[in-house]
């Protein structure tokens, strides 16, 4: 008699490959409505999810859960403590994006600079004269400061270093000779948000970043410099900002990133004409959404059948259930 499988829950769609790769081991659900994720999730050993959350209260309501899977890198859609303390795995998918949104970091850097959506918007309704209007600014002999200096933004100092600008760079977990290898100059927050043309944040959604660059730190900033933000919304305080903003103390900014999402229609943000903005897809590229849903489902695959996966978040878990990492 054929052992009844293990079941999967897949909270929103991933990639094909992915789903077929579950399903070769385990009975996959597909969820419908994630205000039902608990009922929906019962008996389940792992469940894989993009932006659905995964509280304490959910984990409490599935007692077969063993593993939870992040499509992509960031988990604060889970609770990871919660998860640690019931010995359930939380896997991530920490490199399968990184290119992706190290590209399109660049791309709003530039798109800020040349003022490319608004010229844009100009050149569509016949105001061709608009190419006077508005001042460009160059990247060359610019100081580009990177908040946070992970993977992605290793990634984006790789890819600026072609552009002759000034690296620096401010994190407390990475040393100045970690820095230096990646062509930066390691500096505390508070000169970074002095010296630099752009602000570039890419530091992760934690109690400490909560709305860290607020006031304080944007009262640093040159008048003329702009904030980029591909990593996450609520690391800006989004009414300091739009203060600083409206009153001219900051040059402009560039996010895929909002506090709340999806924003506000009536975010005063999207009647700036010195701010450009995209929809908080900057991993979605073709590549990475394959990527990130084969490395999330890998890890639950990984898991399940008595390996080791390759990135855990929570190593505190496979330790107490004795594997060697």
């Amino acid at each position: 008699m054929e052992l009844q499988k293990q079941r999967v829950y897949i909270s929103e769609p991933i990639h094909p490959a992915a789903a077929a790769l579950l399903a070769e081991r385990f009975e996959v659900v597909q969820g419908r409505d994630r205000s039902r994720l608990a009922e929906e999730a019962q008996g389940c050993a792992g469940i894989l999810v993009r932006v659905a959350e995964i509280t304490a209260e959910i984990m409490d309501a599935v007692p077969t859960l063993r593993v939870v899977a992040k499509h992509g890198v960031g988990v604060d859609n889970i609770d990871v403590a919660a998860a640690t303390s019931r010995g359930i795995l939380v896997v991530n998918a920490p490199t399968a994006n990184s290119n992706a949104v190290a590209e399109h970091t660049v791309t709003l850097i530039l798109a800020a600079c040349k003022r490319l959506t608004v010229l844009d918007q100009a050149v569509r309704q016949g105001a061709f004269s608009k190419r006077n209007q508005y001042t460009l600014t160059e990247l060359r002999g610019k100081t580009v400061g990177l908040v946070g200096l992970g993977r992605i933004a290793r990634l984006v100092a790789r890819k600026l270093s072609g552009f002759d600008v000034e690296l620096i760079g401010s994190d407390p977990f990475v040393s100045r000779e970690a820095a230096a290898e990646a062509g930066v100059e390691l500096v505390t927050a508070e000169e970074l948000f002095q010296r630099a043309d752009v602000v570039s944040l890419h530091a992760p959604l934690t109690a400490e970043t909560h709305k860290m660059v607020g006031p304080r730190l944007l009262g640093l900033m040159k008048p003329s410099a702009l904030l980029v933000n591909a990593s996450r919304g609520p690391i800006v305080d989004e009414e300091a900002l739009i203060q600083a903003l409206r009153e001219g103390r900051l040059g402009g900014a560039a996010l895929d990133v909002f506090d709340p999402e999806p924003p506000r229609e009536d975010n005063p943000l999207f009647g700036m004409d010195n701010v450009v903005v995209s929809p908080h897809n900057a991993a979605l590229t073709g590549q990475a959404l394959t990527a990130m849903a084969m490395d999330s489902a890998g890890g639950i695959l990984d898991f399940l059948t008595g390996g080791i996966p390759a990135y855990p978040v929570n190593r505190e878990v496979l330790a107490k259930k004795g594997a060697v990492l």
